[in-house]
């Protein structure tokens, strides 16, 4: 695999460990697929559910598989794009989303509980960086 097509792999794979359903949405939409609205539409109710008080952490056994499913279809999709391993691209992908789901939880649970930063606000952060880095990896 070429390492700019690997680097994008991995790169969306990290953005479905941030928010599974942005890094579907971003592909989708790169590739112009039928299904692009109803994904953006997925990923825009996840921006909101993360808010919420009784949304699961990312880090238990089904939201993880979700998405390492998630960031390996997208990982796969971009690989396919390039003209490269779509099996390379999906192992690329699902191994950054479940990496980067840990990474960012905690680094989300150190801003909020060890420095004090309202939980919604490190998580409007990680909300533009997910989406900055889904645009990134999709270019």
């Amino acid at each position: 695999m070429d390492a700019s097509t690997y680097a994008r792999a991995l790169g969306i794979g990290a953005v479905a460990g941030m928010r599974s359903m942005t890094a579907p949405a971003a592909t989708l939409s790169a590739r112009d697929h039928p299904f692009a609205g109803l994904a953006v539409a997925a990923a825009a109710g996840e921006l909101v559910v993360d808010k919420l008080p009784l949304t699961p952490p990312r880090t238990l056994p089904g939201p993880l598989a979700v998405r390492a499913l998630a960031g390996g279809l997208a990982g796969g999709a971009v690989a396919a794009r390039h003209e490269d391993s779509r099996a390379l691209g999906f192992a690329a992908g699902a191994a950054a989303a479940v990496a980067s789901a840990f990474i960012f939880f905690e680094l989300r649970r150190r801003l909020t509980e060890d420095a004090g930063v309202p939980d919604v606000a490190v998580a409007l952060a990680e909300d533009a960086l997910a989406v900055w880095a889904a645009r990134a990896a999709n270019a």
